[in-house]
């Protein structure tokens, strides 16, 4: 995984303006993934502007009002894991079940990991989440 040059490349494109919805999931997990690992696992620079990123990222969606399933399943996850990473804690943990349970609304199927498959670092890390959720 190289996460440092796909971040820098995806940032500098979001910064000029490219919204690719693709681009914009692959963007909020990698932001994240600066406080979610260390940087000895993940190999990132520390980047000031990574918390603003994902909080611009996480309203370019519409939050937890958006209509994108995906979206809030990976914000979900996201909160839910490390909601101290996001600000206050009981707030953040809150906020994650009300975004899965909006994702599960909009898709009560779920995600299963071959949905994430192919897609990347992104795609690795949340078809393994679905792999763990699903016991297996």
């Amino acid at each position: 995984m190289e996460l440092e040059p796909d971040y820098r490349r995806l940032k500098a494109a979001w910064e000029l303006g490219n919204r690719d919805r693709e681009d914009a999931l692959h963007l909020l997990f990698l932001a994240w993934m600066h406080w979610a690992d260390p940087s000895f696992v993940t190999g990132m620079e520390y980047d000031p502007d990574a918390d603003d990123l994902w909080r611009s990222i996480f309203r370019y969606f519409d939050g937890e009002t958006s209509n994108d399933a995906e979206f809030l399943h990976v914000a979900g996850l996201m909160a839910g894991l490390f909601p101290w990473g996001l600000g206050d804690e009981i707030e953040w943990a809150s906020r994650a079940k009300r975004l899965e349970a909006r994702s599960l609304k909009l898709k009560p199927e779920g995600f299963s990991p071959e949905f994430f498959e192919g897609r990347s670092d992104y795609g690795d890390y949340f078809a393994h989440q679905a792999r763990a959720s699903a016991g297996r």
